[in-house]
């Protein structure tokens, strides 16, 4: 490769690493940023400067957190999916039926990204702020978007360590819980698996056969989440963003009332 064409591609893995040490991160001084993305002080202090005057990076004190720009970028490729438009108001009515927190989560790579996040009452559940990750089975609905791909196309079954104790811990019990998602019928449900105290329920947008990459889940307190009661309810959501995304009638293929109407 010519020295022109490996100067460019170098600098933009430098601001890459610099940016992808933010994941999951809230606030960062320069020296976290000079450890985490392994980058000389000097070299990081300028790249950082950069993305401040661009409005990707922001400056408070000693402390750099991720800018709105990043958000308005971030936003507009999430809200370009045709399933993402579809389910913001069909998101609203389940967190105003059930009363609990309420996401809309994406299947990347070996990765579940929270899009989207309505606190729960009290503000109760999992706290899944749209943009981070979690691990696909540790997550609900990870599991859920796993179970519902092509065997051949799902990601090997590696198993980090679980968020609490009561989290999966072996590609075995990682099985089982796909096997548990099938006789459930679609339906995820993870006890304290992601938080402790808090049960989560979730269910893959569209029909299996969809090859659907979002999910949409509920969660709250483990003593106020019937899961028996809540599970319907999470997956008519869950059909009923796919039927409004592709324009079918969920009177008509369902022929009964809206998600919205459908109390607990």
């Amino acid at each position: 490769m010519e020295p022109t064409q490996a100067a460019p591609a170098a600098m933009i893995d430098r601001v890459a690493s610099v940016l992808a040490v933010f994941e999951g991160q809230r606030r960062l001084t320069l020296a976290q940023v000079c450890r985490l993305a392994r980058l000389p002080r000097s070299s990081a202090h300028r790249i950082l400067q950069r993305l401040v005057e661009f409005g990707w990076v922001e400056r408070e004190g000693y402390g750099y957190t991720l800018g709105i720009r990043m958000f308005e970028l971030g936003s507009q490729v999430a809200r370009g999916s045709r399933l993402h438009r579809a389910a913001s108001p069909l998101l609203a009515d389940l967190h105003r039926t059930t009363g609990l927190a309420v996401h809309l989560s994406a299947l990347s790579g070996a990765d579940v990204v929270h899009l989207e996040q309505l606190a729960g009452r009290g503000g109760r559940g999992v706290d899944w702020l749209p943009g981070t990750r979690t691990a696909a089975v540790h997550a609900a609905p990870g599991r859920a978007l796993l179970v519902a791909m092509d065997p051949a196309e799902r990601p090997p079954p590696e198993v980090p360590a679980p968020p609490t104790p009561f989290g999966v811990r072996t590609a075995a019990q990682l099985e089982r819980e796909f096997a548990r998602i099938r006789e459930r019928g679609g339906i995820a449900v993870d006890v304290q698996g992601c938080a402790v105290g808090v049960t989560v329920l979730a269910a893959a947008v569209g029909p299996a056969e969809a090859g659907t990459q979002l999910a949409v889940s509920v969660s709250g307190p483990c003593e106020a989440v019937r899961v028996d009661r809540v599970a319907g309810t999470v997956r008519t959501a869950a059909m009923e963003i796919w039927c409004t995304a592709n324009g079918i009638s969920p009177l008509a293929r369902r022929g009964g009332r809206p998600v919205g109407q459908a109390r607990l």
